[in-house]
């Protein structure tokens, strides 16, 4: 039977031609940025100039797709942020991986829905398969990982609370946070992530539900601190019951001492969570895997492929050794699912419906393997080593100390220039309007700020490092000038 199609779908030709271009543009923007050196790592234009751009698209008018492609990959190019740009230092968002990019065509394409095994069983299989290797990768037993592919952070250090609110007071999935015979309390360092203090809004215990517990000068939680606010909160009447560590804080990269920790919330009897949305990357090289030492005694992980494993963003997962946990959290009975979803995603996430996610992890591990991508974040490794180096021989001061590819620094001369927050500020924009690389002026705890560049794409290269430093080295005397 011959089917008419339908306008949505274009006729066959025209759909060929338009893949075809999109491969051809994304190929043209990828050696834009290799190869022009003054490619542009911001926007040219004002947000208010593009957004008038926006508001004067039609949208009554039937647009030609070809011409319409075109705008859009032009708007694109002058409208975002480059994180994909091989000098972009900025936050955790690597580039795509080229595989990557393809599995997100492909699931599309199909669009397969994963809340019940039976509708996706082969990419509900996959992701189980990628959550217990990377279970097994922070030293959990061999099949013991449970978890789901998540947005990101947010969405699993959410999960973590729920997990550590339902295992601490079984009663709550009944009756709600009235059941809990207390004031519950969540434990975080003070450069600890803010989606621990929104989760706890979330789960309706609010701000004062979270205690910040002080770190050392290496920006570590300090295990003592966190021994004495339990002490002191039992004695409240409290009921402490999460713990939530950090490996790899945002700002400076810094990785509490998770072995100490995890004693602690093993004495106490606390959940604990480590939040290893980046730092995670550790865990994958063996030469730093002992940097992240004990977090295979967490009770569960975050875990950010898009910040690690150049997926794109939307690419994270929650991890936990604890078996029926999200089953209690997630599992729900209705008319129109399975009978006894236990065995399905939906009753293991906060999504229902869900994209097959697992895709833009399984082609590239595939591919390359586990050895492949070790040797990639090695490379990182190896080029903020350099970046830190040729810091130190230009007069730069390092502020921050960590294994992992991320490098806070400030102006090594002395005088209240160096100190000056507008003169931070000034390096960094000229820095980044130079195009000699996209870096930030994060504000630590203590109310100290430094510059900061992450070293988080695998299309990095030595010459990249080189040209950032030349740009610091002239935006510096712009500033002190200025």
């Amino acid at each position: 039977m011959k089917r008419h199609g339908s306008a949505l779908d274009l006729d066959g030709g025209t759909r060929g031609a338009l893949w075809r271009r999109v491969v051809e543009l994304l190929e043209q923007h990828g050696a834009a940025l290799a190869d022009r050196p003054d490619a542009p790592l911001v926007p040219r234009r004002s947000n208010d100039a593009i957004a008038e751009e926006v508001a004067r698209l039609d949208l009554s008018t039937p647009h030609d797709p070809f011409a319409l492609l075109e705008d859009v990959v032009g708007a694109l190019e002058d409208g975002v942020v480059h994180t994909d740009h091989p000098r972009y230092f900025g936050l955790f968002n690597s580039a795509p991986a080229a595989l990557t990019v393809v599995a997100d065509a492909i699931v599309s394409g199909f669009n397969a829905q994963l809340a019940t095994r039976g509708h996706a069983p082969w990419p509900v299989a996959v992701e189980e398969r990628l959550i217990a290797e990377l279970g097994a990768r922070f030293g959990w037993e061999p099949g013991a990982g449970r978890g789901a592919f998540t947005t990101g952070g947010g969405e699993a250090n959410m999960t973590a609370l729920a997990c550590a609110l339902f295992a601490a007071f079984p009663e709550v999935g009944e009756r709600g946070v009235r059941a809990i015979p207390g004031d519950p309390r969540v434990y975080v360092s003070t450069e600890g992530h803010a989606t621990v203090r929104r989760a706890a809004r979330l789960a309706g215990l609010g701000d004062g539900a979270v205690r910040v517990v002080s770190s050392d000068a290496g920006q570590r939680m300090k295990s003592a601190a966190l021994r004495e606010a339990i002490a002191d909160d039992r004695m409240n009447g409290a009921l402490p019951f999460l713990v939530v560590a950090t490996a790899g804080t945002t700002s400076s990269g810094a990785i509490d001492p998770l072995r100490e920790l995890a004693a602690v919330a093993e004495r106490e009897r606390c959940w604990l969570h480590v939040d290893a949305a980046w730092g995670g990357l550790a865990a994958l090289v063996p030469e730093l895997r002992s940097a992240v030492d004990g977090i295979e005694r967490a009770d569960s992980i975050t875990f950010d492929a898009h910040k690690v494993m150049s997926a794109p963003i939307g690419t994270g997962t929650f991890l936990t050794r604890r078996e029926g946990i999200l089953e209690r959290v997630f599992g729900a009975s209705t008319g129109y699912m399975p009978r006894d979803g236990s065995d399905d995603p939906y009753a293991r996430s906060m999504q229902w419906s869900r994209r097959f996610l697992g895709l833009r992890l399984l082609l590239p591990l595939a591919t390359l393997g586990w050895d492949g991508y070790a040797t990639s974040l090695r490379r990182q490794v190896a080029l903020a080593e350099r970046l830190r180096e040729g810091l130190r021989a230009r007069r730069w001061r390092i502020v921050n100390e960590t294994p992992l590819p991320i490098v806070c620094f400030v102006d090594g001369a002395e005088g209240r220039a160096a100190r000056d927050n507008r003169f931070l500020d000034a390096v960094a924009r000229r820095t980044i309007a130079s195009s000699g690389g996209w870096i930030s002026v994060p504000r630590f705890a203590s109310g100290a700020r430094a510059l900061r560049a992450c070293v988080n794409n695998h299309r990095t290269e030595a010459a990249d490092i080189d040209r950032l430093l030349d740009a610091l080295d002239r935006a510096r005397a712009q500033a002190r000038d200025a």
